[in-house]
């Protein structure tokens, strides 16, 4: 991953996003370039031997490294102001590579917020379990209750998402950074929800950054992609995850991802400006037993929230909570005719997902309970579309399944 002229001076964020790790090698182009080679030819067996030892620049097979997706790579170094960047053939894989980097062991534990996506649950609690890591998961707004559990059980890492999934608390995050430091704790934040828009986790000290490119940073639902990004020192070992596991990402995706973080600015900045607007139009209804987003004056951690939030981006998802239970609900997704009925966010369509059976339904109903979501919860990942048609939307499937 080659470090480029922009990164010697500083550049606002929407033009880094228009132009990070557009690398052009064979041609002047102002598109972005697709390499769908699996391997590449050296001039000689001598540089083959140097690129093949990390000695020298250059490719020489896809699954160690491709220009498609070192241009990607090159682009979220520069947009999350990290030392080393990977690409991943999922978010789930970003997140499975970054546990990997921070060197987990047979007798390690691992924190994970209690409001994490139901997926990273299970990954750490059933997958990495089989390798004897200890899993402990704690409540993060609850920090006098983090600083016990981190003296006590001294954990090698903590993931947890700065905005929590589906209910969307606000985590302190610097404080949390700074606390499981204090204890010699790696952190991995989590950051799909908030994107390099809203919150750089390495600039408070966050160690590993993991992003589901799938969601707004390729922004048009045609792409899976992970990304984690962080300090120099984790360099060797995720690239190692890469080459050993092959968990990679392909050129075609990493050119749909490149190419969706070129338009990130206008299309998140509009659909947070959609989902604020929704949200407040639909707590204003009384219709729901909840509404929740993060500057609602109702949601508990909206302290926290415009205190870590830019005050104009409180991000693109609404979650509200039906009056009603499972019955409900399914009549609301089917009566629903604007809004899709999708498991993902980031799209430029608004998509509504039932957590109950999709994002998180390998929890049990006592956890899920622990984390606000119950029968009647529905998370609105807001698109482009117009605020007052997803409102009346909305509103007519509440009525229908009342």
């Amino acid at each position: 991953m080659k470090e480029t002229d922009m990164n010697r001076r500083e550049l606002a964020v929407e033009t880094m996003l228009v132009h990070a790790g557009n690398v052009r090698r064979d041609v002047d182009s102002t598109a972005l370039a697709i390499y769908p080679s699996t391997s590449f030819m050296a001039d000689s067996p001598e540089q083959l031997d140097r690129i093949m030892a990390g000695e020298e620049d250059g490719f020489s097979y896809s699954r160690h490294g491709n220009p498609t997706v070192d241009g990607l790579m090159v682009a979220m170094a520069q947009l999350e102001g990290a030392e080393t960047v990977i690409a991943t053939a999922s978010g789930m894989a970003a997140i499975d590579a970054a546990l990997f980097a921070v060197g987990l062991r047979t007798g390690d534990t691992v924190l994970l917020s209690r409001d994490l996506y139901g997926a990273s649950l299970n990954l750490v609690g059933k997958v990495w379990a089989q390798y004897g890591v200890k899993t402990v998961v704690a409540d993060l707004t609850d920090l006098n209750q983090l600083e016990a559990i981190l003296h006590r059980e001294r954990p090698k890492a903590l993931l947890f998402e700065i905005l929590s999934n589906p209910i969307l608390k606000v985590a302190d995050a610097p404080k949390i950074v700074a606390m499981a430091h204090a204890v010699d704790c790696q952190v991995i934040v989590d950051s799909t929800f908030t994107t390099p828009l809203m919150v750089k986790p390495l600039s408070f000290g966050a160690d590993l950054v993991v992003h589901s490119a799938t969601k707004y940073l390729g922004g048009h639902g045609d792409a899976m992609a992970g990304i984690v990004a962080g300090s120099g020192r984790y360099h060797d070992a995720l690239h190692q995850y890469l080459k050993l596991r092959g968990g990679v990402l392909g050129p075609f995706e990493a050119w749909l991802i490149h190419r969706g973080i070129q338009t990130l600015a206008v299309r998140f900045e509009r659909q947070c400006a959609n989902a604020w607007e929704l949200a407040q139009h639909l707590e204003q209804t009384g219709v729901f037993r909840h509404v929740y987003h993060p500057f609602l004056q109702s949601h508990p951690t909206v302290a926290t929230a415009q205190r870590l939030l830019p005050a104009h981006m409180g991000g693109a998802v609404v979650t509200i909570e039906l009056m009603g239970a499972r019955k409900e609900a399914y009549t609301f997704l089917r009566s629903l005719r604007v809004i899709r009925s999708a498991t993902t966010i980031g799209d430029v369509y608004t998509l509504c997902l039932y957590p109950l059976v999709a994002s998180h339904r390998n929890q049990t109903d006592q956890e899920r309970l622990a984390m606000g979501i119950t029968e009647g919860t529905m998370r609105i990942a807001v698109g482009l579309e117009h605020p007052n048609d997803l409102f009346a939307d909305i509103m007519q499937a509440a009525t229908m399944a009342q």
